[in-house]
């Protein structure tokens, strides 16, 4: 059974475009950047002690507060919430946020 060339074709330039989409596709962490926060990198993670609400590990970064959320990636918040207010009063004697 002979093949012709638009079969010889797929057969090579599929696996061909695949492999070059995966190989293109960036696992960077900085593809998780949603302007105006960057996430702080493993090692920053791994030496400072982060502060735990609502069931996730909070860490001040960049001046503002934000959590990693398996599945979802770094979020932060906009606005401090008025937990943090009270904890970094009472951490550090900063006053109001």
């Amino acid at each position: 059974m002979k093949r012709s060339i638009s079969s010889l074709l797929i057969a090579v330039l599929l696996p061909l475009g695949a492999a070059v989409t995966v190989l293109s596709t960036s696992t960077d962490a900085s593809a998780q950047y949603r302007g105006g926060w960057r996430s702080p990198s493993p090692t920053w993670v791994a030496r400072n002690r982060p502060v735990y609400y609502n069931g996730y590990a909070h860490y001040y970064y960049g001046g503002r507060w934000g959590y990693y959320r398996p599945g979802y990636g770094w979020n932060y918040y906009e606005h401090t919430p008025g937990y943090f207010c009270t904890y970094r009063d009472e951490a550090y004697g900063w006053n109001g946020c």
